[in-house]
């Protein structure tokens, strides 16, 4: 956890700079990326190999006291003897703050995602994800109306016998449902504070450990459209003949789930979200359309992340052999101003590429920073110029000599 806390400290830059990994991760693998993309489409088949190598990656990653827990907890709901586990901590170091947040309603569980850590609190706190226990009532009726039915539906059923009478009074049949309300608590108030540990474990596979799966995940759902993707595949299962009421439930769910996160994390748009389920069945349709009335879409200009390989035209190693060369010759920062320009003249690069989306290309290719303000204002000045009129200042003569120079050199080199 140390470790992973120490990396994420500028998480904003961190993140950028995952995504810049996987780019060009992605371009270097482009048979892995292919393959795992057709192990998705092969689910709508059957075929759940690719789940399943997902799910026990994931399960890698959770904390080994969230394990114990999901087992003391198993042992606890199957009527197993769980004395001997009594007087342990069931939650790790988290199992007296749980259990004090359970038992005061006033407390509330503060988690910062960027360094694992987690607080006990006496009210929300700002940049934290913040969590609290509630009254089985209020768990109850924060559930949709559809899922309520469903749980009221089940529950019945188990409660009663062959001939259709209840097995319990009403007062047992009430301790049930208080029951159920107070394991979700554990459950809701663990995960939470497990995610810290969870996320730590996620980043190793990801950023040290460099396994493939863990890109092709990455990759497919933040620029690949995964998460659309994904909700065609639940279309589809929904259209065969095989689901009952509560596959359609949950498809339902993760459906809203995988529209609200996409929207706030900006892969996706409500726009590419009204496109995409034009065509599905009316139960996704309106799950869809729901979650988008309720969740804000991002606003202002979006960052694009690319790598050189993805904004590049031509025979691209010739290229950034020829970068290579441009930035070991011009160091400065307003270097790069007059590279894109040489570039775009050439037709390497498209001329509608933004500069800030060439200048982070730039820095993940050499692994080395460069102020942004001064060449992006001179990539802006240069474009307006024609380089070719009377004028002779010193700058002037500087920028005409650099870019003739490599734009001839990347007309001929890619």
């Amino acid at each position: 956890m140390t470790n992973f806390i120490e990396r994420i400290k500028s998480y904003s830059k961190r993140k950028d700079a995952a995504d810049m990994a996987i780019r060009a991760w992605k371009s270097d693998n482009k048979k892995v990326y292919a393959d795992f993309c057709k192990r998705m489409d092969a689910v709508a088949k059957g075929n759940m190999s690719v789940l399943m190598d997902m799910y026990l990656m994931m399960r890698d990653c959770v904390p080994p006291e969230a394990l114990m827990m999901y087992n003391w907890l198993s042992d606890f709901v199957n009527v197993k003897d769980v004395s001997d586990i009594a007087n342990q901590q069931w939650a790790g170091q988290y199992t007296e703050t749980i259990a004090r947040c359970i038992t005061n309603k006033r407390l509330w569980i503060g988690i910062n995602v960027k360094t694992g850590m987690v607080e006990l609190l006496t009210s929300p706190k700002s940049g934290l994800l913040m969590v609290h226990s509630e009254t089985s009532i209020e768990i109850w009726n924060h559930l949709p109306l559809e899922m309520r039915t469903y749980l009221t539906e089940q529950l019945d059923l188990l409660m009663r016998n062959s001939k259709g009478c209840f097995l319990l009074s009403k007062l047992k049949k009430k301790m049930v449902y208080q029951f159920l309300t107070y394991i979700s608590q554990i459950v809701f108030l663990s995960h939470a504070v497990f995610i810290g540990g969870f996320m730590a474990n996620l980043y190793d596979r990801v950023m040290e450990k460099k396994k493939d799966l863990a890109y092709c995940m990455y990759y497919f759902v933040v620029f690949d459209h995964g998460l659309l993707r994904m909700t065609k595949l639940f279309n589809r299962l929904l259209n065969s003949e095989e689901v009952d009421h509560g596959d359609i439930l949950l498809a339902k769910s993760c459906v809203t789930m995988l529209a609200n996160r996409s929207i706030e994390m900006g892969a996706e748009t409500k726009a590419d979200w009204e496109d995409t389920i034009e065509d599905c069945t009316p139960e996704i349709w309106k799950e869809v359309m729901f979650a988008l009335r309720k969740v804000k879409g991002r606003r202002g200009n979006r960052k694009v992340i690319q790598s050189l390989d993805d904004i590049l035209w031509g025979g691209k190693e010739r290229i950034k052999q020829g970068i290579r060369l441009f930035l070991e010759e011009n160091t400065e920062d307003i270097s790069l101003a007059y590279l894109l320009q040489s570039l775009v003249k050439s037709g390497k690069i498209k001329a509608s590429t933004r500069y800030m989306t060439f200048h982070r290309a730039i820095e993940q290719f050499s692994q080395r920073h460069y102020g942004h303000d001064i060449p992006q204002k001179r990539y802006g000045e240069i474009k307006e110029l024609t380089l070719n009129s009377p004028q002779r200042g010193s700058s002037y003569t500087k920028a005409k000599r650099i870019i003739d120079r490599w734009t001839d050199y990347f007309a001929n080199n890619g």
